[in-house]
């Protein structure tokens, strides 16, 4: 439709109104003893009260509604531009790799390579102590029962 809803009723009232101006046109006054029109029967007519109108019940004003509704597409974002949001650098950080790269900061990856070294070779050593620890066990017990046998 070439209207928009909000111009619609205002072009209706418009033609209501030249279509009335158009029919309520005033009928040619018979010529005659009417004219010329005295100044007094226009004030007589002037000061008639106009008839009142009654109504059974009370008017209500209207009352608006209005509903407004927006239809889109939700935009979701790509994969890569999801990446890039969660994983950007802060300046701070990006100044923080700068320097480490350039040997003015310290590396900690280095640092924690070594401490997982250090932790694994604990680990074999406690496993070492405990099989030795226990062989040595089997060993004194087997000597023991050879001595017990002999007997």
């Amino acid at each position: 439709m070439f209207l928009r809803p909000a111009a619609l009723p205002a072009f209706c009232a418009l033609a209501t109104v030249a279509w009335f101006s158009g029919s309520l046109q005033a009928a040619p006054q018979a010529q005659g003893k009417d004219l010329p029109v005295s100044l007094d029967r226009i004030r007589q007519d002037l000061a008639k009260t106009p008839p009142t109108v009654k109504f059974d019940m009370p008017i209500k004003a209207p009352v608006a509604t209005f509903k407004s509704r927006v239809d889109q597409r939700v935009y979701v974002l790509t994969f890569r531009e999801w990446l890039d949001k969660e994983f950007k650098l802060t300046p701070l950080q990006r100044q923080s790799a700068d320097w480490a790269a350039n040997c003015c900061g310290i590396g900690l990856a280095p640092v924690f390579d070594k401490l997982e070294q250090a932790l694994y070779r604990r680990k074999l050593r406690k496993i070492r102590e405990q099989v030795a620890s226990e062989l040595a066990a089997v060993e004194a017990a087997r000597k023991k029962a050879a001595v017990e046998d002999k007997q």
